[in-house]
């Protein structure tokens, strides 16, 4: 018999992403499930959307040339990356035992708003593949 003593628990850290159109109510959702985990005792980190921090900054999508739209979303792409990095090594580096990243859209969502051919060049010169950032990055899409 398995003493309680002798079980040993391995930390994980679980990452949602939330996904879909313009007004979906990610942000909104993000805040709620922060809210609730938070009052369970979790420790929370929510990282904003990206895509959302470049266009208040200026960009402008409709103004830009297929080119400049190409380079945004690779840029974005990568900026998205970097940002969820910072995140997932602060809750790496974080004491508690219950943690939660919920990321306001992800890793796919940039493949979205580029043709097919585009987005497979993107992740070919960013050295990615579309099944990791599809199926690894996160535990759970909602």
């Amino acid at each position: 018999m398995i003493q309680a003593d002798q079980i040993v628990t391995k930390r994980h850290i679980y990452k949602i992403v939330l996904t879909g159109g313009p007004c979906g109510g990610k942000t909104t959702g993000q805040d709620r499930l922060r809210t609730f985990f938070e009052e369970m005792g979790w420790k929370v980190y929510t990282v904003p959307e990206t895509a959302n921090i470049l266009l208040s900054g200026g960009v402008k999508f409709a103004e830009l040339t297929q080119k400049q739209a190409y380079e945004f979303q690779k840029d974005l792409l990568l900026t998205l990356l970097r940002i969820e990095t910072v995140f997932f090594n602060q809750a790496n580096a974080s004491n508690a035992e219950r943690i939660l990243i919920i990321c306001d859209r992800g890793a796919m969502d940039p493949s979205a708003y580029i043709d097919k051919k585009s987005w497979a060049q993107i992740l070919e010169e960013v050295n990615l593949d579309q099944f990791s950032l599809r199926e690894d990055r996160y535990d759970q899409h909602i």
